[in-house]
């Protein structure tokens, strides 16, 4: 079996680093060995900085303490080392996690389990609180208690399949407007763009409507007006390009929707025609969507010069 490389393993948010180094260096001058991130700077060049955390709070340490803040919650690291120990504490129980909570703050119960003991920074002076984990280590040590080698349960806590479902807070109205606010900001640069050759852009924007006309001389070359939420339905986006530039009926011949791709987990745009290019479905992502409605607005300038 592969002994533990270090007694402790800390994790933390950087807001709170003070307290912590103060911490692991009481715990050092106690002669622990503990793993403390400023101190592999050197030895971690140009490696896999979270493949390396992920090796030590998995399979080196005895025991992991995540000093947990309202900071620690919010941040994508500090979650991925607790994550880690997580996986572990599968094989190991409990005991291999010493949380200590900093601050008024709430963990969520599928973090750490109700039942599980926890110290608060407050009541301990980062001394104090090196003493609680010299003892802490001390027994584990004379009782001869060893973690278990579970690099194998790690790996496949990683690897194990997951059902593949549309997220519970993904919604086709949020990403209708974000999809409508993409092309308002794609078209506006586009336009911008053409004014170097010669020609005019405008782009009016409104709450459910996008209309862009392009000038020469005086004179409409090209434009395209999008509708969000239209007869096709609410959630959907439909828009009129071609010879027709006073778009005020409800006529159009493009139309999408949005829709989760549940095996690449991400949003794309589903499109049912770009206006007699094509009857078949297509699900595209948002700048593959642009540039072909860019493309059709283009094509009529090209066109008409």
């Amino acid at each position: 079996m592969t002994e533990p490389q270090y007694d402790l393993a800390v994790s933390f948010a950087g807001e709170q680093r003070a307290y912590v180094e103060q911490t692991v260096r009481a715990c050092q001058a106690h002669g622990l060995s503990v793993f403390y991130d400023q101190d592999k700077n050197n030895e971690w060049w140009g490696q896999s900085y979270i493949r390396e955390q992920r090796l030590t709070y998995s399979s080196r340490t005895r025991y992991f303490v995540p000093f947990i803040s309202a900071d620690y919650l919010n941040k994508s690291i500090p979650m991925d080392e607790f994550s880690a120990a997580m996986m572990t504490a599968v094989k190991q129980g409990d005991g291999y996690i010493l949380p200590v909570l900093m601050g008024d703050v709430q963990v969520p119960p599928d973090l750490l389990h109700p039942h599980v003991h926890y110290l608060r920074a407050e009541n301990y002076t980062p001394e104090q609180l090196a003493d609680e984990l010299v003892r802490k280590v001390g027994q584990a040590k004379s009782s001869g208690q060893k973690p278990a080698e579970i690099s194998a349960v790690v790996e496949r806590a990683l690897s194990i399949r997951l059902p593949k479902v549309v997220p519970g807070n993904w919604s086709k109205y949020r990403e209708l407007d974000q999809i409508f606010e993409y092309l308002t900001r794609q078209f506006t640069e586009g336009a911008r763009q053409l004014e170097p050759q010669g020609f005019i852009g405008t782009v009016k924007a409104g709450s459910d409507r996008l209309s862009v006309r392009v000038e020469r001389a005086g004179q409409t070359v090209a434009g395209i007006d999008i509708h969000k939420g239209t007869q096709m339905g609410d959630d959907h986006l439909t828009w009129l390009v071609g010879r027709r530039f006073d778009i005020s009926s409800n006529g159009f011949n493009g139309w999408a929707t949005p829709v989760y791709n549940k095996e690449q987990g991400i949003t794309q745009v589903q499109v049912s025609d770009f206006g007699g290019l094509s009857q078949n479905e297509q699900a595209l992502s948002y700048e593959e969507f642009f540039d072909n409605l860019w493309s059709k607005v283009v094509d009529q300038i090209e066109h008409a010069s």
